[in-house]
Protein backbone atom coordinates (compact mmCIF):
# COMPACT_ATOMS: atom_id res chain seq x y z
CA UNK A 1 0.00 0.00 0.00
CA UNK A 2 1.12 3.54 -0.61
CA UNK A 3 2.42 5.38 2.42
CA UNK A 4 0.63 8.68 1.38
CA UNK A 5 -2.76 6.87 2.17
CA UNK A 6 -1.76 5.61 5.68
CA UNK A 7 -2.42 9.03 7.51
CA UNK A 8 -5.75 8.93 6.23
CA UNK A 9 -6.29 5.23 7.04
CA UNK A 10 -4.97 5.31 10.36
CA UNK A 11 -6.56 8.88 11.99
CA UNK A 12 -8.65 8.19 14.82
CA UNK A 13 -10.71 11.20 14.80
CA UNK A 14 -13.34 12.54 12.06
CA UNK A 15 -11.41 16.16 12.30
CA UNK A 16 -8.03 14.27 11.29
CA UNK A 17 -9.45 12.06 9.23
CA UNK A 18 -11.04 15.22 6.88
CA UNK A 19 -7.47 17.18 7.05
CA UNK A 20 -5.76 14.00 5.80
CA UNK A 21 -8.55 13.59 2.93
CA UNK A 22 -7.91 17.45 2.02
CA UNK A 23 -3.97 16.36 1.65
CA UNK A 24 -4.60 13.75 -0.36
CA UNK A 25 -6.80 15.55 -2.89
CA UNK A 26 -4.98 18.96 -2.63
CA UNK A 27 -1.45 17.76 -2.40
CA UNK A 28 -1.19 14.12 -4.58
CA UNK A 29 -4.72 13.73 -6.41
CA UNK A 30 -5.77 17.43 -8.41
CA UNK A 31 -2.35 17.57 -9.45
CA UNK A 32 -2.67 14.39 -11.52
CA UNK A 33 -6.00 15.06 -12.83
CA UNK A 34 -4.84 18.80 -13.69
CA UNK A 35 -2.38 17.23 -16.46
CA UNK A 36 -4.34 14.34 -17.30
CA UNK A 37 -7.17 17.12 -18.28
CA UNK A 38 -4.39 19.02 -20.49
CA UNK A 39 -2.98 15.73 -21.52
CA UNK A 40 -6.08 13.90 -22.98
CA UNK A 41 -8.38 16.44 -23.88
CA UNK A 42 -6.14 19.92 -24.17
CA UNK A 43 -7.87 21.79 -21.49
CA UNK A 44 -6.84 23.72 -18.69
CA UNK A 45 -7.95 23.77 -15.21
CA UNK A 46 -6.37 26.31 -12.50
CA UNK A 47 -5.20 25.41 -9.12
CA UNK A 48 -8.69 26.29 -7.70
CA UNK A 49 -10.35 23.93 -9.95
CA UNK A 50 -11.34 26.41 -12.17
CA UNK A 51 -12.01 27.50 -15.83
CA UNK A 52 -13.88 30.63 -16.43
CA UNK A 53 -13.95 30.21 -20.09
CA UNK A 54 -15.04 26.53 -20.24
CA UNK A 55 -17.30 25.62 -17.57
CA UNK A 56 -17.39 21.85 -18.31
CA UNK A 57 -13.75 21.21 -17.71
CA UNK A 58 -14.43 22.47 -13.69
CA UNK A 59 -17.68 20.21 -13.83
CA UNK A 60 -14.62 17.48 -15.16
CA UNK A 61 -12.10 18.15 -12.49
CA UNK A 62 -14.83 18.01 -9.87
CA UNK A 63 -16.14 14.88 -11.06
CA UNK A 64 -12.86 13.09 -11.00
CA UNK A 65 -12.14 14.16 -7.39
CA UNK A 66 -15.84 13.40 -6.37
CA UNK A 67 -15.28 9.96 -7.64
CA UNK A 68 -11.51 10.07 -6.36
CA UNK A 69 -13.29 11.01 -2.63
CA UNK A 70 -15.91 8.07 -2.97
CA UNK A 71 -12.90 5.77 -3.33
CA UNK A 72 -11.51 6.95 -0.47
CA UNK A 73 -14.28 6.33 1.53
CA UNK A 74 -14.85 3.10 0.13
CA UNK A 75 -10.96 1.83 1.29
CA UNK A 76 -11.64 3.61 5.04
CA UNK A 77 -14.69 1.12 5.10
CA UNK A 78 -13.17 -1.65 4.10
CA UNK A 79 -11.99 -4.35 6.37
CA UNK A 80 -9.62 -5.76 2.98
CA UNK A 81 -6.30 -4.58 2.51
CA UNK A 82 -5.90 -2.35 0.18
CA UNK A 83 -3.89 -2.98 -3.19
CA UNK A 84 -3.06 0.77 -4.08
CA UNK A 85 1.15 0.88 -4.30
CA UNK A 86 0.92 3.96 -6.20
CA UNK A 87 -1.66 6.66 -5.12
CA UNK A 88 -0.47 9.02 -8.16
CA UNK A 89 -0.79 6.27 -11.05
CA UNK A 90 -4.26 5.34 -9.80
CA UNK A 91 -5.72 8.86 -9.93
CA UNK A 92 -4.09 8.85 -12.82
CA UNK A 93 -5.53 5.36 -14.13
CA UNK A 94 -9.23 7.17 -12.84
CA UNK A 95 -8.78 10.56 -14.78
CA UNK A 96 -7.80 8.48 -17.65
CA UNK A 97 -10.78 6.42 -17.73
CA UNK A 98 -13.24 9.91 -17.04
CA UNK A 99 -11.23 11.62 -19.82
CA UNK A 100 -12.47 8.29 -22.19
CA UNK A 101 -15.79 8.53 -21.18
CA UNK A 102 -16.17 12.45 -22.07
CA UNK A 103 -14.72 11.69 -25.84
CA UNK A 104 -17.13 8.99 -26.11
CA UNK A 105 -20.13 11.54 -25.11
CA UNK A 106 -18.49 14.53 -26.85
CA UNK A 107 -16.84 12.81 -30.03
CA UNK A 108 -19.26 9.42 -30.63
CA UNK A 109 -18.34 8.58 -34.29
CA UNK A 110 -14.75 8.92 -33.14
CA UNK A 111 -15.08 6.72 -30.49
CA UNK A 112 -17.04 4.00 -32.81
CA UNK A 113 -14.22 4.31 -35.47
CA UNK A 114 -11.60 3.44 -32.08
CA UNK A 115 -13.79 0.86 -30.91
CA UNK A 116 -13.22 -1.08 -34.59
CA UNK A 117 -10.23 -0.59 -35.04
CA UNK A 118 -9.39 -1.97 -31.38
CA UNK A 119 -11.56 -5.28 -32.65
CA UNK A 120 -9.53 -5.44 -35.88
CA UNK A 121 -6.52 -5.57 -34.43
CA UNK A 122 -7.38 -7.80 -31.58
CA UNK A 123 -9.07 -10.69 -33.97
CA UNK A 124 -7.23 -10.21 -37.05
CA UNK A 125 -4.32 -13.03 -37.30
CA UNK A 126 -1.91 -9.91 -39.11
CA UNK A 127 -2.41 -7.60 -36.66
CA UNK A 128 -1.52 -6.98 -32.88
CA UNK A 129 -2.46 -4.35 -30.12
CA UNK A 130 -0.53 -3.98 -26.80
CA UNK A 131 0.42 -2.42 -24.03
CA UNK A 132 3.42 -0.38 -22.50
CA UNK A 133 3.00 0.80 -19.50
CA UNK A 134 -0.24 3.50 -19.79
CA UNK A 135 -0.65 3.24 -23.54
CA UNK A 136 -1.83 1.42 -26.37
CA UNK A 137 0.27 0.30 -29.61
CA UNK A 138 -0.56 -1.49 -32.60
CA UNK A 139 1.16 -2.74 -35.64
CA UNK A 140 1.82 -5.85 -37.57
CA UNK A 141 1.83 -9.37 -35.56
CA UNK A 142 5.23 -9.62 -36.24
CA UNK A 143 6.18 -6.05 -34.60
CA UNK A 144 4.40 -6.66 -31.07
CA UNK A 145 7.38 -9.04 -30.11
CA UNK A 146 10.24 -6.75 -30.57
CA UNK A 147 7.76 -3.61 -29.63
CA UNK A 148 9.39 -1.65 -32.41
CA UNK A 149 7.54 1.75 -32.41
CA UNK A 150 7.78 4.96 -34.25
CA UNK A 151 9.52 7.45 -32.55
CA UNK A 152 7.56 10.64 -31.01
CA UNK A 153 10.10 12.44 -33.30
CA UNK A 154 8.32 11.25 -36.34
CA UNK A 155 5.09 11.89 -35.41
CA UNK A 156 4.57 15.56 -36.86
CA UNK A 157 6.12 14.31 -40.15
CA UNK A 158 4.01 11.18 -40.36
CA UNK A 159 1.03 13.90 -40.50
CA UNK A 160 2.17 16.58 -43.38
CA UNK A 161 2.56 13.47 -44.77
CA UNK A 162 -1.08 11.95 -45.21
CA UNK A 163 -1.87 13.26 -48.12
CA UNK A 164 0.83 11.51 -50.17
CA UNK A 165 -0.33 8.27 -48.59
CA UNK A 166 -3.38 8.68 -50.09
CA UNK A 167 -2.34 9.92 -53.66
CA UNK A 168 0.03 7.51 -53.77
CA UNK A 169 -1.56 4.10 -52.23
CA UNK A 170 -5.59 4.85 -53.43
CA UNK A 171 -5.23 7.04 -56.21
CA UNK A 172 -8.69 7.77 -57.58
CA UNK A 173 -10.54 5.32 -54.89
CA UNK A 174 -13.00 5.77 -52.50
CA UNK A 175 -10.82 5.08 -48.59
CA UNK A 176 -14.28 4.54 -46.95
CA UNK A 177 -15.09 1.89 -49.57
CA UNK A 178 -12.40 -0.32 -48.60
CA UNK A 179 -12.03 -2.74 -46.25
CA UNK A 180 -10.87 -1.40 -43.03
CA UNK A 181 -8.28 -4.08 -42.47
CA UNK A 182 -7.00 -3.37 -45.71
CA UNK A 183 -6.88 -0.02 -45.38
CA UNK A 184 -5.12 -0.67 -42.08
CA UNK A 185 -2.46 -3.15 -43.42
CA UNK A 186 -1.89 -0.55 -46.11
CA UNK A 187 -1.13 2.19 -43.75
CA UNK A 188 0.83 -0.07 -41.46
CA UNK A 189 3.12 -0.89 -44.44
CA UNK A 190 3.29 2.72 -45.38
CA UNK A 191 4.39 3.98 -41.40
CA UNK A 192 7.10 1.47 -41.15
CA UNK A 193 6.53 1.07 -37.56
CA UNK A 194 3.76 0.61 -35.24
CA UNK A 195 2.08 3.06 -33.78
CA UNK A 196 0.68 4.72 -30.36
CA UNK A 197 -3.53 3.76 -30.89
CA UNK A 198 -4.39 6.62 -30.13
CA UNK A 199 -2.00 8.44 -33.20
CA UNK A 200 -3.53 5.71 -35.47
CA UNK A 201 -7.11 6.65 -34.45
CA UNK A 202 -6.34 10.65 -35.37
CA UNK A 203 -5.08 9.05 -38.70
CA UNK A 204 -7.52 7.00 -39.89
CA UNK A 205 -10.05 9.84 -38.82
CA UNK A 206 -8.46 11.97 -40.97
CA UNK A 207 -8.31 10.23 -44.33
CA UNK A 208 -11.72 8.27 -43.63
CA UNK A 209 -13.19 12.27 -42.82
CA UNK A 210 -14.61 10.84 -39.46
CA UNK A 211 -15.57 14.31 -37.87
CA UNK A 212 -17.37 14.79 -34.52
CA UNK A 213 -18.22 18.52 -33.08
CA UNK A 214 -16.89 18.59 -29.57
CA UNK A 215 -16.90 22.05 -27.70
CA UNK A 216 -14.30 24.59 -28.75
CA UNK A 217 -12.46 23.79 -25.33
CA UNK A 218 -11.57 19.96 -26.98
CA UNK A 219 -8.52 19.50 -28.96
CA UNK A 220 -7.55 16.19 -30.36
CA UNK A 221 -5.75 13.36 -28.30
CA UNK A 222 -3.41 13.86 -31.46
CA UNK A 223 -2.45 17.01 -30.43
CA UNK A 224 -0.51 15.87 -27.52
CA UNK A 225 1.98 14.53 -29.22
CA UNK A 226 5.14 16.50 -29.19
CA UNK A 227 8.52 16.13 -30.89
CA UNK A 228 11.56 16.00 -28.39
CA UNK A 229 11.79 18.97 -26.54
CA UNK A 230 14.81 21.29 -26.64
CA UNK A 231 17.57 20.62 -23.87
CA UNK A 232 16.65 21.80 -20.23
CA UNK A 233 18.33 25.16 -19.75
CA UNK A 234 19.74 26.57 -16.52
CA UNK A 235 16.69 29.41 -16.52
CA UNK A 236 14.00 26.79 -16.03
CA UNK A 237 16.24 24.78 -13.21
CA UNK A 238 16.88 27.38 -11.31
CA UNK A 239 14.19 29.37 -11.50
CA UNK A 240 12.24 29.01 -8.14
CA UNK A 241 8.52 29.12 -9.86
CA UNK A 242 6.52 28.63 -7.12
CA UNK A 243 6.97 32.13 -6.35
CA UNK A 244 5.01 34.46 -7.65
CA UNK A 245 7.33 37.80 -7.72
CA UNK A 246 9.70 35.36 -9.56
CA UNK A 247 7.20 34.42 -11.91
CA UNK A 248 6.44 38.46 -11.97
CA UNK A 249 10.32 39.55 -13.11
CA UNK A 250 10.23 36.94 -15.87
CA UNK A 251 7.03 37.52 -17.21
CA UNK A 252 8.16 41.13 -17.60
CA UNK A 253 11.50 40.02 -18.74
CA UNK A 254 10.27 38.40 -21.15
CA UNK A 255 7.87 41.10 -22.73
CA UNK A 256 11.17 43.02 -23.41
CA UNK A 257 12.46 40.17 -25.53
CA UNK A 258 12.37 41.20 -29.39
CA UNK A 259 9.32 39.50 -30.56
CA UNK A 260 10.91 36.09 -32.52
CA UNK A 261 12.84 35.74 -28.99
CA UNK A 262 9.96 36.50 -27.05
CA UNK A 263 7.14 33.95 -28.95
CA UNK A 264 10.28 30.91 -29.13
CA UNK A 265 10.76 31.14 -25.01
CA UNK A 266 7.12 31.18 -24.28
CA UNK A 267 6.18 28.58 -27.23
CA UNK A 268 9.09 26.06 -25.96
CA UNK A 269 9.32 26.79 -21.91
CA UNK A 270 8.94 23.72 -19.38
CA UNK A 271 9.53 23.91 -15.83
CA UNK A 272 10.71 20.72 -13.96
CA UNK A 273 7.32 19.61 -13.25
CA UNK A 274 6.24 19.53 -16.95
CA UNK A 275 4.12 22.88 -16.44
CA UNK A 276 4.04 25.47 -19.72
CA UNK A 277 4.40 29.41 -19.00
CA UNK A 278 1.32 30.31 -19.95
CA UNK A 279 -0.37 27.86 -17.19
CA UNK A 280 2.38 28.87 -14.48
CA UNK A 281 1.84 32.60 -14.78
CA UNK A 282 -2.08 32.31 -15.14
CA UNK A 283 -2.09 30.01 -12.23
CA UNK A 284 -0.38 32.45 -9.64
CA UNK A 285 -2.24 35.29 -10.91
CA UNK A 286 0.79 37.45 -12.62
CA UNK A 287 -1.17 37.73 -15.30
CA UNK A 288 -4.24 36.62 -17.86
CA UNK A 289 -4.70 35.00 -20.84
CA UNK A 290 -6.08 38.28 -21.96
CA UNK A 291 -3.35 40.15 -21.29
CA UNK A 292 -0.54 37.45 -22.52
CA UNK A 293 -2.66 37.77 -25.83
CA UNK A 294 -2.05 41.26 -25.87
CA UNK A 295 1.99 41.40 -25.44
CA UNK A 296 1.92 38.36 -27.42
CA UNK A 297 0.20 40.32 -30.56
CA UNK A 298 -2.31 37.78 -30.81
CA UNK A 299 -6.49 36.81 -30.59
CA UNK A 300 -7.18 35.30 -27.23
CA UNK A 301 -8.66 32.32 -29.81
CA UNK A 302 -5.30 31.99 -31.42
CA UNK A 303 -3.37 31.68 -28.01
CA UNK A 304 -5.92 29.46 -26.82
CA UNK A 305 -5.08 27.07 -29.88
CA UNK A 306 -1.47 27.32 -29.30
CA UNK A 307 -1.74 26.72 -25.65
CA UNK A 308 -3.25 23.45 -25.61
CA UNK A 309 -0.36 22.17 -27.35
CA UNK A 310 2.38 23.86 -25.45
CA UNK A 311 5.33 23.56 -25.00
CA UNK A 312 5.93 23.46 -28.80
CA UNK A 313 8.86 21.31 -30.83
CA UNK A 314 11.67 23.70 -32.45
CA UNK A 315 9.69 22.37 -35.82
CA UNK A 316 6.20 23.31 -34.43
CA UNK A 317 7.63 26.50 -33.53
CA UNK A 318 9.20 26.98 -36.72
CA UNK A 319 6.25 26.92 -38.38
CA UNK A 320 4.36 28.78 -36.60
CA UNK A 321 6.64 31.53 -36.54
CA UNK A 322 7.00 30.94 -40.35
CA UNK A 323 11.08 29.89 -40.04
CA UNK A 324 13.55 27.18 -39.83
CA UNK A 325 14.08 25.04 -36.61
CA UNK A 326 18.01 26.51 -37.04
CA UNK A 327 16.72 29.80 -36.26
CA UNK A 328 14.44 28.85 -33.48
CA UNK A 329 17.40 27.19 -31.95
CA UNK A 330 19.14 30.33 -32.27
CA UNK A 331 16.08 33.03 -31.24
CA UNK A 332 15.85 29.88 -27.92
CA UNK A 333 19.55 30.72 -27.59
CA UNK A 334 19.46 34.01 -27.30
CA UNK A 335 16.22 34.57 -25.23
CA UNK A 336 17.53 32.26 -22.56
CA UNK A 337 20.61 34.24 -22.38
CA UNK A 338 19.29 37.26 -22.25
CA UNK A 339 16.89 36.43 -19.78
CA UNK A 340 19.84 35.02 -17.20
CA UNK A 341 21.69 38.08 -17.21
CA UNK A 342 18.46 40.44 -16.28
CA UNK A 343 17.04 37.36 -13.73
CA UNK A 344 20.93 36.66 -12.20
CA UNK A 345 22.60 38.76 -12.83
CA UNK A 346 25.22 38.65 -10.07
CA UNK A 347 26.32 34.62 -11.88
CA UNK A 348 27.01 36.73 -14.85
CA UNK A 349 29.75 38.61 -13.47
CA UNK A 350 30.84 36.16 -10.95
Amino acid sequence: MDEVLLPYLQATSEAEKQRCLDELLLVHASPVVRNTLRERLGIHVSLAGSNSRHPEAEDLHHEILTKIVELLRELDASSEPTNIRNFRRYVGRVSTNACHDYLRRKSPARARLKNNLRDLLTRHPDFALWKVDEDWFAGFAKESATKSVISALQHSEIEARLDNFQSQGFPGENLKQLPLSRFVAELFQWLGGAVELNLLVNLVARLLGVKDHPPESLDDEGRRYLEARLRETTLSTDLRLDAKDTLTRLWQAVQHLPPKQRDTFCFSFTDQGGEDLFSLLIDAEVTSLQEIALALERSEAELTELWAVMPLDRQAIAIELMATPPQVSKWRFRAVERLEREMFPRRNTD
